[in-house]
């Protein structure tokens, strides 16, 4: 018995699996082309040169386009963590840290090293990154858990410097939930030590009428 033609659902959903997987891959070469820039010291011709390359590659995707982001569905955080699988955070946002997240029964843990393109104070993460590095892990836990919500406040504390180049842990775990809102902390650290705290409230929200 031969098999039949696949359908075209089947074709379709396919289709944006390699589309998923070709953006993600350009996402990291766009990422690593980002470093390069910042860290290049080569000559001017060669400056010019690549810059016009770039230009052309930009004309190219330019030519079609999207309104926003690439995005993934709400539930897929959660699918990972009941089957214990890490996820990816950023996979298709170039201008962020890509880090694979682990998520625990209420809590959540990740490691990431940040280079030059994260950089405030002279071989330093920047205060903003570890700022959106906390808002990222307490959120995504959040989806993680189906609670879709939104960041309400966010308290940091900078205890110490958060060096570039160098291992750096992140943690979040669940403090407290009461109706729509719940309480979670999260921190940073370095060999051990930790660099940067939050305290964030967040609210749930329904769900937005366009795809998410």
């Amino acid at each position: 018995m031969t098999a039949g033609p696949d359908s075209a659902a089947d074709l379709g959903a396919r289709a944006d699996v390699e589309r998923r997987e070709a953006t993600r891959e350009l996402v990291e070469a766009t990422r690593a082309l980002m470093l390069a820039v910042t860290v290049t010291d080569t000559d001017v011709e060669t400056l010019r040169a690549v810059c016009d390359d770039i230009q052309v590659s930009m004309r190219t995707l330019g030519a079609r386009t999207r309104p926003r982001a690439t995005r993934v569905p709400f539930d897929r955080p959660g699918r990972a963590r009941i089957d214990g699988e890490p996820w990816t955070m950023s996979a298709f946002n170039p201008t962020a840290p890509a880090f694979d997240v682990v998520f625990g029964e209420h809590d959540a843990r990740a490691r990431l090293v940040a280079n030059a393109l994260y950089e405030g104070p002279p071989d330093n993460v920047h205060g903003g990154v570890g700022a959106h590095l906390m808002d990222c892990m307490l959120g995504v836990l959040l989806q993680a858990q189906g609670r879709r919500s939104v960041t309400a406040t966010l308290d940091l504390r900078y205890l110490r410097r958060t060096p570039l180049d160098e291992p750096l842990d992140l943690y979040s775990r669940i403090v407290e939930t009461r109706g729509r809102k719940t309480v979670a902390e999260g921190w940073i650290e370095h060999a051990g030590t930790r660099t940067v705290e939050a305290r964030g409230l967040f609210v749930e929200v329904p769900a937005p009428t366009r795809t998410p």
